[in-house]
């Protein structure tokens, strides 16, 4: 009896070792990776498509439907301005920017789409043009890159971080102008004892 006991033990111990050795594929919502790369489609196309709304809005005047592009407690972080936070001082933004220039064109280009894991998050690196009339009635041309990080928010994509700059010069310099010198140091090296 003592015998087949411990076959019997040794039988579990290694039925038991054998499973544990198994590799298992990960489990997905719907059991197949494909959905996850249809769910990603949908999020990119969604995220075009925003795009579009965002620079129509703009050429439209439409600083209210621009904010609305923009989560609750957005922050968008525009160049030569503070940054702010939230739909009213979004709106408020645009609202002055297009007041004063005026935006005739626009196009968006976001040619990155990452799309977090979880797909409650994903990030934008793109390009836009932008083109208008200054307040002088001179004609002004912009483009440059940004990053906007995109939430799902019951199901609905939204912009909850946003920050652009231009490639043109700043005012005042020439393309070719070496940018103004900084006091902050250049050489970072060791430090010194």
């Amino acid at each position: 009896m003592k015998g087949a006991f411990k076959r019997s033990m040794v039988f579990v111990w290694a039925a038991g070792l054998a499973l544990a050795c198994q590799t298992q594929e990960p489990a997905t919502e719907q059991g197949s990776e494909t959905n996850l790369a249809v769910d990603e489609t949908v999020v990119r196309e969604t995220i075009e498509s925003k795009d579009k709304a965002w620079a129509d809005a703009a050429v439209a005047g439409d600083a209210a439907a621009i904010a609305q592009q923009y989560t609750a407690d957005a922050i968008v972080a525009p160049p030569g301005s503070p940054r702010v936070t939230g739909n009213a001082a979004i709106q408020e933004l645009f609202t002055g920017w297009l007041a004063e220039a005026p935006i005739s064109s626009a196009t968006l280009d976001s040619d990155v789409i990452t799309v977090a894991a979880a797909g409650d998050y994903a990030h934008a690196v793109g390009s836009y043009t932008m083109s208008g009339a200054a307040p002088d009635g001179s004609e002004w041309n912009d483009q440059g890159k940004y990053v906007a990080v995109w939430e799902n928010v019951d199901g609905d994509w939204k912009i909850v971080t946003d920050i652009w700059n231009s490639d043109n010069p700043p005012m005042g310099m020439d393309a070719g102008e070496p940018a103004p010198a900084s006091d902050a140091p250049t050489d970072v090296g060791e430090p010194s004892e």
